[in-house]
């Protein structure tokens, strides 16, 4: 374990100049600081890229809990970010697992399943980033070692967390526009993210990085499970730049019930785009409808005319702010109260089994039902993943 700098720096208590009441002051504020710090909960993070340090502003502002380690397998970057938040760091898991409480996961999309499990089997609560994983067989791994730990595996769909979702999700709760119909979802990127962003866009592609969002706020809203795909892709512009991935995807997704949705995605929307992201969402019920577009009101006339990226903190008054940092929090609070979150192991599972299906229907151009890639041909839905839900 190597020991970053405090954050916090406390004046000397056997200052020579100080008197003895003056030195007994400065060693009750140090005796006082300790015992807050130990009643903390000691949060791990495990991946110290561009979400890790996101995940460590949302916890360092949260009053519950004490980031005490950062783990990266790049050592200057697991520095460099503890350094930054005044914590410890490793490049060791199993040194952070014996250092912590619970464990947030910020690798990238493919790399879940190793960490994941690992610190589910060191009985850590773990929350880990969306995607749960890539395949199918990494999310239910991870899942059962969940269940078979007895702790939490919270994924972080912070799509639910923003304003406008979670007003979407009301007039669904109090019945306002009645059982669902229909839905069209789109969440894409700039060509911006996948060639300059990430350094590892080759190994996910715009259905990992961006469905699971659409995916999951849809479901959610709907409030039932999905039961066929079928995907219509294109690809080649990304190729043409040494980038192996899909460039854009329509999957159109039935539901129990027989509703329906269209989810959109594409990573090579131009850069000249007013925004880093185009995200929308119309949906339909038999009562009624709404609609919404995800981008800020605050328009910019500079050497382009832009709105901010919606995902980026504004910090003010000491804290940052931003949807996108709540469910990182609330994942601290349901550990410390000890309630289980409502984002569970198997929603990601399910997530992750629409994406494969997604692709396995763009390579076989036929639609897939979802008990072909989750394996349950033939059982009732209830029976369907029960013991899935940590």
């Amino acid at each position: 374990m190597r020991q970053a700098g405090s954050r916090c720096e406390l004046l000397d208590s056997t200052s020579r100049t100080g008197s003895k009441s003056r030195r007994g002051v400065k060693e009750y504020a140090v005796l006082a600081a300790s015992v807050q710090s130990a009643s903390l909960m000691r949060i791990g993070i495990i991946g110290a890229g561009i979400w890790g340090n996101n995940h460590a502003l949302a916890l360092t502002t949260h009053p519950r809990c004490t980031v005490a380690m950062i783990c990266d397998r790049d050592e200057a970057r697991a520095r460099t970010t503890a350094e930054r938040f005044g914590c410890a760091w490793t490049t060791s898991t199993e040194e952070l697992a014996a250092a912590v409480d619970a464990v947030t996961i910020a690798t990238p999309d493919h790399l879940h399943r190793e960490p994941t499990v690992a610190m589910l089997r060191a009985g850590k609560h773990v929350m880990v980033e969306k995607p749960l994983a890539t395949t199918v067989a990494d999310a239910r791994a991870m899942v059962d070692a969940a269940e078979e730990a007895g702790v939490h595996l919270m994924i972080d769909f912070h799509a639910r967390w923003h304003p406008l979702f979670m007003g979407a999700k009301g007039y669904v709760e109090r019945g306002e526009l009645g059982a669902p119909v229909m839905a069209y979802a789109r969440l894409s990127d700039t060509v911006y993210v996948p060639t300059e962003m990430l350094s590892w866009s080759g190994r996910s592609g715009p259905e990992w990085f961006l469905l699971p969002h659409t995916m999951d706020v849809v479901r959610w809203l709907f409030g039932r499970e999905p039961v066929e795909v079928f995907a219509k892709g294109y690809r080649g512009v990304l190729e043409s730049k040494g980038i192996a991935c899909w460039d854009a995807i329509q999957a159109l997704v039935e539901f129990e019930g027989r509703a329906f949705c269209t989810f959109e995605t594409s990573w090579i929307v131009p850069n000249s785009y007013t925004n880093v992201v185009d995200n929308r969402l119309s949906l339909y019920g038999e009562k009624g409808g709404l609609e919404l577009r995800n981008e800020p009101n605050l328009w910019v006339f500079g050497d382009r005319f832009h709105t901010p990226f919606s995902s980026e903190a504004v910090t003010r008054y000491g804290k940052a702010w931003g949807f996108q940092y709540e469910s990182i929090r609330y994942f601290v609070d349901c550990i410390a109260d000890g309630v289980r979150p409502e984002v569970t192991g198997r929603d990601g599972l399910v997530v992750t089994a629409m994406i494969e299906a997604t692709l396995k229907s763009l390579a076989e151009k036929r639609p897939i039902r979802m008990d072909e890639v989750l394996g349950t041909e033939g059982q009732a839905p209830g029976a369907r993943d029960q013991g899935a839900g940590r």
